[in-house]
C-alpha cells in the first residue's frame, strides 16, 4: 500500500480552515463579551431613567408647593 503525500494546495485549505475557525471562535467569544456589556448598559440605563423620573417628580412637587409654573428655565445667557 502507498501512502500520498498531500499536495500543497491541500495543506494550504487546511491551513485557511485552520485560521478561519480560530477567527471564529474569537469573533464569537467577543459577540457574547459584546451582548453582556449591552444587557448591563442596558439595565443602567433603565435604572438612570427612572432615577431622572423621581428627581423630574420631585422637582416638580417642590416647584407646585412654591407656586412656581415654569420649573426649568433658561439661563439668561442662552
Amino acid at each position: 500500500m502507498t501512502e500520498t503525500t498531500p499536495s500543497p494546495d491541500l495543506y494550504s485549505l487546511e491551513a485557511q480552515i485552520v485560521d478561519l475557525q480560530t477567527r471564529l471562535i474569537f469573533a464569537e467569544e467577543a459577540h457574547a463579551e459584546l451582548d453582556d456589556i449591552v444587557a448591563r448598559q442596558d439595565v443602567m440605563i433603565r435604572e438612570l431613567k427612572r432615577q431622572i423620573d423621581e428627581v423630574r417628580g420631585a422637582l416638580e412637587s417642590a416647584s407646585a408647593q412654591w407656586g412656581e409654573t415654569n420649573v426649568v428655565e433658561r439661563p439668561p445667557h442662552y
